[in-house]
């Protein structure tokens, strides 16, 4: 997906989100911890959010494990970390994310002197760029939903671009 691209949709589809004011009585976000699946939960995990500048930015650690379909698959813990950038909102807010994650799983065949062939698979991270909507309830129910482009860096060069995609719910708390 081009860069230039993903900017215009975050900032068209921000447009509306940021017209919303703020009350004086809405306590800011302090803090979000959300379970999920995707890239910046660590693909099956947890991730906590910390917000910054007026909630406008955050920035993310996500810890999770990368479950084993079949024998020797890559499985086992993982993480992710990166900064957000939100439009302004009450609730409803869209945002930008920039992250490094698990960006993908290679599987690599070896033969050894006899023919005989054995399947490999490697985790490989990477940098990625996403667009993303959350939602958080007055309440502190929060939903967060996001999709981007991932480089798994030591990818053959045809899988080294990666989609990257995010759903979580959590709690946020305020202040």
């Amino acid at each position: 997906m081009n860069p230039i691209l993903l900017v215009l949709v975050f900032l068209l589809a921000g447009a509306p989100l940021g017209a919303q004011e703020l009350p004086e009585d809405v306590r800011s976000r302090r803090l979000t911890v959300t379970g999920g699946v995707g890239n910046a939960m660590g693909w099956l995990g947890v991730q906590a959010e910390r917000y910054f500048h007026r909630e406008r930015i955050s920035a993310f650690g996500g810890l999770g494990y990368t479950p084993s379909t079949d024998t020797n698959d890559a499985n086992g813990a993982t993480f992710a970390a990166g900064l957000r950038g939100y439009t302004p909102g009450r609730n409803h807010r869209g945002f930008l994310e920039l992250s490094v994650s698990q960006v993908a799983i290679e599987d690599t065949v070896h033969f050894d002197e006899f023919r005989r062939f054995t399947f490999d698979e490697d985790r490989l991270y990477g940098p990625g760029a996403s667009v993303g909507y959350q939602y958080a309830a007055n309440g502190g129910f929060t939903l967060m939903v996001s999709a981007g482009v991932g480089y798994a860096i030591g990818a053959d060069f045809d899988n080294s671009l990666q989609p990257l995609v995010n759903l979580g719910f959590g709690f946020t708390r305020r202040r």
